[in-house]
C-alpha cells in the first residue's frame, strides 16, 4: 500500500482546524517510521490548542516504538488525565511499563484495559505475560483459559496457554497448544510435495526432520532422532549450519544435511519441535535416552591446557544478542566475571559474540582463556566441552549442548524461567547432569552469582 501525505487546505487560518490537519501529517509520518517527525508535527498540534487524549495516545506510542518507555509513559499518563476512559491507552501505559520492568504497575493498567476495552485481546495476552514474569504462573493459567473462551482461536493466547502447560508439567495438553507456535510467530510452516508426518508407522519410509527455531531447540530436541530410527525410518536431518557437523556423528541420522543445501530425497517431513507429541512423550521419566550427542574425536587448535589438579570450566554469560529475552537471560559480564577470582580453577569462555570490553578483561587474566576465534562450528565447542570438568552458563545453546553429551552443567535461570524448566526445581529431567541455579528475586544475579561461587569452593575442595 502506498501512503500519500495529507494536503493542507490552502487558505486556512483557523488554529484549530489546522491542527487537524496537522494530526494527520503525524499519522502518516508515524506510519512510515518517521516517528521524530511526527514528534514534531504533533508537538505543534498541542501549541496550537489541539491537545486531546487521541494526540497522547498518539505521541505515547510512537515513543514506545523507539523503546522510550519514560516518555511514552508520560503521554499515556496525560491521555488518561483528559479521557479515563481512553481505549488503548492502559494498554500502551503498561506496555511502557513493562520495558522498565514496572511488572505490578503494568497488571493493574492492563486490568483497567480489560475493563474498558473487554474484548481486547492484545490486553489479555499482555496480561498473562506480566503474571508469568512475576512467576505466577498457576495465575496465568488461570487467566489463559478464561480468555480463551471469549478468544478461543487467538494464536498468541494459544500458544502462551501451550507454555505455561508445558511449564506446570502438562505435557498432554502442552504439547497439543505447542502447534499453535506458527501463527503466533508469523511463520509459514514449510510446504512440501510430500505429506506431514501424522505418527503413523515409519518402517521401511524416509522421514525428514528439520530445524525450525534456535540452536538449543534443535540440540535438544535431536533426543528424538534414536526413537525414530528404532521405529524402523531413515532419519534424514536438516538443521542450522553451525550444527551439521557435530550432528554428523550420531549414527541415528541416515544423512544431515543444513538449511541451505538442496533438501534429499524424502517420504514424509515433520517439524522438529513436534516430535515430542507425535511421539506421545508425556512423562518426564522418558525425555533422557542418556547421552545423546557425540563430539568430534579432535579439539580444535589452540586450546590452552590447565594447570594440574585446576578445575577447566567452560562458561557462557549472554545468550543471542537478537533474542527477545535477551537482557532477561543474559548476566552482565561485570557480574559474571567475578567467578574468575575462583583459585584453582580455569575458565573457557566458548561465547562467540563476546563484547570487546569483556575479551580484554579475559585477556588480562592468567587462568581465563577466550576461545571464541577458534571456535568454528558446534563440533568444536562439544570438543572443548568434552574435555572439560564443568560448564556453567546460561539458558543458551551450550545448556543443551553440554546437557547432550552428559557433562556437569550449571545452567543460570532467571525468576521467569523458559518452560523446560519447570517450576521450583534444581534438577531437570531434560539433562540429568545438570544444576539449575535460579534468580529468586526479578533481576538479581548477584545473588545467583554468590550460590555458584559457594558451590564452586565447595567442590573445588572436595
Amino acid at each position: 500500500m502506498i501512503l500519500h501525505p495529507p494536503k493542507l487546505p490552502s487558505g486556512e487560518s483557523d488554529s484549530l482546524s489546522r491542527s487537524e490537519h496537522l494530526r494527520k501529517f503525524g499519522l502518516y509520518f508515524q506510519k512510515i517510521g518517521e516517528v521524530d517527525l511526527a514528534m514534531s508535527v504533533y508537538d505543534r498540534v498541542l501549541e496550537l490548542g489541539g491537545d486531546d487524549a487521541d494526540v497522547r495516545f498518539n505521541m505515547g506510542s510512537a515513543r514506545l516504538s523507539q523503546t522510550r518507555p519514560r516518555a511514552a509513559i508520560n503521554h499515556f499518563e496525560a491521555a488518561l488525565r483528559l479521557d479515563p476512559r481512553c481505549a488503548g491507552a492502559h494498554l500502551g501505559l503498561a506496555n511502557s511499563q513493562q520495558q522498565i520492568g514496572d511488572l505490578m504497575s503494568a497488571e493493574a493498567n492492563l486490568r483497567q484495559e480489560m475493563v474498558i476495552t473487554p474484548g481486547s485481546a492484545e490486553a489479555a495476552v499482555n496480561l498473562g505475560w506480566v503474571l508469568e514474569e512475576q512467576n505466577r504462573t498457576a495465575d496465568a493459567l488461570r487467566h489463559y483459559q478464561q480468555a480463551l473462551r471469549s478468544h478461543p482461536n487467538h494464536a498468541d493466547l494459544r500458544w502462551n496457554h501451550a507454555l505455561v502447560r508445558l511449564k506446570l508439567g502438562d505435557y498432554p495438553t502442552g504439547w497439543a497448544e505447542y502447534e499453535w507456535r506458527w501463527p503466533a510467530q508469523k511463520k509459514d510452516k514449510p510446504v512440501f510435495d510430500q505429506p506431514e508426518w501424522n505418527g503413523s508407522p515409519l518402517r521401511g519410509r524416509r522421514l525428514l526432520v528439520y530445524g525450525e527455531q534456535g540452536l538449543g531447540d534443535t540440540l535438544m530436541f535431536t533426543r528424538f532422532g534414536r526413537k525414530l530410527a528404532l521405529a524402523g525410518a531413515a532419519v534424514l536431518l536438516r538443521c542450522q549450519p553451525s550444527l551439521k557437523r557435530l550432528l554428523q556423528q550420531n549414527r541415528e541420522w541416515t544423512e544431515v544435511n543444513n538449511l541451505e543445501e538442496p533438501l534429499p530425497e524424502f517420504d514424509v517431513h515433520v517439524p522438529i519441535m513436534s516430535l515430542p507429541r507425535l511421539l506421545n512423550e508425556h512423562h518426564e521419566t522418558n525425555l533422557y535416552p542418556g547421552p545423546y550427542l557425540n563430539p568430534p574425536l579432535e579439539p580444535p587448535a589452540n586450546v590452552p591446557p590447565a594447570p594440574q589438579r585446576n578445575m577447566k570450566i567452560c562458561v557462557t554469560w549472554g545468550c543471542n544478542p537478537g533474542s527477545p529475552s535477551h537482557t532477561k537471560r543474559s548476566v552482565p559480564y561485570e557480574i559474571f566475571q567475578r567467578l574468575f577470582e575462583q583459585p584453582d580453577c580455569h575458565f573457557y569462555n566458548v561465547q562467540v559474540n563476546a563484547e570487546a570490553t569483556a575479551i580484554a578483561d579475559m585477556n588480562r587474566r592468567a587462568n581465563v582463556h577466550d576461545l571464541s576465534q577458534h571456535l568454528r562450528d558446534f563440533a568444536d565447542t562439544a570438543a572443548v566441552v568434552r574435555d572439560s570438568d564443568l560448564v556453567i552458563t546460561v539458558d543458551t545453546a551450550l545448556a543443551h549442548l553440554a546437557g547432550g553429551l552428559g557433562k556437569p552443567v550449571w545452567t543460570l535461570v532467571p525468576f521467569s524461567g523458559d518452560w523446560r524448566w519447570l517450576m521450583n526445581r534444581s534438577d531437570s529431567p531434560w539433562y540429568p547432569t545438570m544444576r539449575l541455579f535460579r534468580q529468586t528475586n526479578l533481576g538479581d544475579w548477584e545473588s545467583v552469582i554468590a550460590d555458584i561461587t559457594n558451590c564452586l569452593t565447595r567442590r573445588v575442595r572436595h
